[in-house]
């Protein structure tokens, strides 16, 4: 219905579930393989809402992997008080570079102060002209409405500069154009749940062809006929899993 983001979002976090969760889970039951697992982990429940809500311990469905949360209830301060306790130093990202938290060197859930403090290590330089670049290609902001590339236009050449001035205006032309997609139309789980009407399907047609042009894809269903039989091919996709599911 509409374009997907290229990154990842507060809702849509698919790089911690694919890249650092799953991984490490996947590896600990393959080296313990029949055993419990205790799996320690730092988060606290200062660092978001919905760390606020976590328990100090869970277990997954076999009862297999436990999630032990041990600093859960700590501040920040206490957790560098430890730290110096035992005489050890923080994270680098923490006592040289004056960042609020450690992740990934660009990472979506950063403040602009954090993004700041990443882009000014030289060896962060490549890095950040590659994230541009996607989003000049892309249309889409690092962060929704915050775009890496004003973050350090210094460090951009003057094609990416003026590419990010384009990305911005073909971004604002997408989003009014997906704008018009009702939310009635929008996707929902189980989608399609049924077929558009046919001033429905001409919006959805008007709007496919307005960003296939912005972009240049090679697009289908680019009018009312075409629309209603891609849907009417997808509800009975859909009714023979059903179907198939029943016997």
């Amino acid at each position: 219905m509409t374009l997907v983001p290229c990154w990842s979002t507060p809702a849509m976090r698919f790089c911690t579930s694919e890249m650092k969760t799953y991984p490490i889970t996947a590896m600990l039951r393959r080296r313990f393989p029949g055993e419990a697992v205790i799996n320690l982990t730092g988060i606290r429940r200062d660092e978001s809402r919905r760390r606020a809500s976590s328990a100090i311990a869970d277990v997954d469905r076999d009862g297999r992997l436990w999630n032990w949360r041990p600093i859960l209830d700590w501040s920040a301060d206490d957790v560098f008080a430890c730290i110096f306790r035992h005489g050890l130093r923080p994270h680098p990202a923490y006592s040289d570079f004056g960042m609020s938290r450690v992740s990934c060197r660009f990472c979506i859930m950063s403040s602009r102060a954090d993004l700041v403090a990443a882009a000014a290590q030289s060896e962060s330089h490549d890095l950040y002209r590659r994230m541009v670049a996607l989003e000049i290609a892309s249309t889409f902001a690092f962060q929704g409405g915050r775009w890496l590339g004003d973050v350090a236009p210094q460090h951009l050449d003057d094609g990416m500069r003026h590419g990010l001035i384009r990305a911005k205006a073909k971004a604002a032309v997408r989003i009014a154009a997906e704008a018009r997609i009702t939310p009635a139309m929008l996707y929902v789980r189980g989608w399609p749940t049924r077929m558009l009407t046919d001033v429905e399907a001409d919006i959805l047609a008007s709007v496919r062809r307005e960003v296939t042009g912005l972009f240049g894809f090679q697009s289908r269903s680019l009018d009312r006929d075409a629309v209603h039989g891609r849907y009417a091919q997808l509800l009975a996709e859909r009714a023979a899993k059903v179907e198939r599911r029943r016997t």
